[in-house]
């Protein structure tokens, strides 16, 4: 009887190791293989409110509904987009006028620096080389030598990944209208024939099962609600502090200013960094010693707030405990590196959804055989 039970059991856990696996491999084919669909997912999520309110409400086919959100997110799309161009011609255009006064500005003020600090270093150790004996003038010059030498390769290969990146981004266009074509043509068959799909899948899952994954789709929800209001609070404190930060420089047009970084602080790797850095830059060349103390103090005041109140927030709007949040943003930071910030979230969520809808509980007893 015993070893019965236990064959049971064996065949149980085999079973479920299968269904795990499978659902990975299918998983990891469709996003690294059949991603253009992937997307298509995802972007039918977002259709499927509108077709469902258009379909209910105006009485409308499904096919009519469909097609019409998607022209309308295609009209959208393409204006955002048409408007982003504009905007970038107008200011290249301006910057073709404008960045060669700042250039020469900016050389002018580096050139003063090298002769006002560089040259009398440079002279100053000239003076103290020439009292060392030969060989330990020729281990100087050799060092200074290699040390140039590192500084033109490095700045070399910058320009070079620069470059590199610029051809990569143009060469990835014809492929990324491919697979926005193909995203958005499976978001529409997606769209059209979910009720199908959806009573489809109903037929075929057990009710325990459905319950189960009800739990899971209501915790996620909970967690992309949460994340939203989360991003919201933390840009909301950058845009306030960073606010406060340019009336006490005295920066013009602070309120303007401080609304444009805060919507930046939503773009991931950049952030912030993206207007602080080069403006820090451009007052050290000119020379505008206190705003340049001013932003780095200001940016530094901006990132360290970022990275305390971060984990605090998104813990307490999204439900997860701050210290399991912290241990998987550094591990997931340790095996995909800066994205691995972005999807660290994700996974614990994920993670937590399983456990708080009692997923491992079901399988644990569907594996002993015990009656749930």
């Amino acid at each position: 009887m015993q070893n019965t039970t236990g064959y049971q059991r064996l065949i149980r856990l085999l079973t479920v190791l299968f269904w795990v696996i499978a659902i990975i491999g299918f998983s990891y084919v469709l996003i690294v293989y059949l991603y253009p669909f992937f997307i298509g997912l995802i972007i039918s999520f977002i259709f499927i409110p509108a077709v469902n309110f258009i379909e209910k409400n105006f009485g409308w086919g499904r096919t009519s509904a469909v097609f019409s959100v998607i022209l309308a997110f295609i009209v959208i799309f393409t204006a955002v987009i048409s408007l982003l161009v504009v905007e970038i011609v107008a200011g290249l255009s301006y910057l073709t006028k404008e960045l060669p006064h700042y250039i020469q500005d900016a050389f002018e003020k580096i050139h003063q620096w090298f002769d006002s600090v560089i040259i009398p270093i440079y002279e100053g150790a000239l003076a103290l080389t020439s009292q060392l004996n030969t060989e330990q003038q020729t281990t100087i010059h050799q060092s200074i030598e290699r040390l140039l030498g590192d500084i033109s390769v490095r700045l070399g290969n910058i320009v070079q990944n620069l470059l590199n990146g610029l051809a990569d981004f143009l060469l990835s266009l014809p492929n990324t209208v491919t697979v926005l074509f193909f995203a958005l043509l499976g978001a529409f068959f997606i769209t059209k024939d979910w009720p199908v799909m959806i009573q489809w899948i109903e037929q075929r899952t057990p009710k325990k099962v459905k319950i189960l994954v009800n739990k899971m789709i209501k915790q996620w929800k909970h967690a992309i609600v949460g994340y939203a209001l989360a991003q919201l609070t933390l840009v909301s404190i950058t845009g306030i502090i960073v606010y406060i930060g340019l009336l006490i420089i005295g920066v013009e047009y602070a309120i303007t200013t401080a609304l444009l970084i805060a919507i930046v602080d939503l773009l991931p790797y950049l952030g912030t960094g993206l207007v602080f850095i080069p403006w820090i830059i451009y007052a050290f060349v000119s020379g505008h010693w206190p705003l340049t103390i001013g932003l780095a103090i200001l940016y530094a005041v901006v990132i360290i707030q970022r990275q305390l109140a971060e984990p605090k927030v998104m813990s307490k709007h999204m439900g997860i405990p701050t210290l399991a949040l912290l241990i998987t943003l550094f591990s997931c930071y340790q095996f995909f590196g800066i994205f691995g910030l972005l999807i660290g979230p994700a996974i614990l969520v994920f993670i937590l959804s399983i456990i708080k809808a009692g997923v491992i509980e079901e399988v644990i007893g569907y594996v002993k055989g015990s009656p749930r």
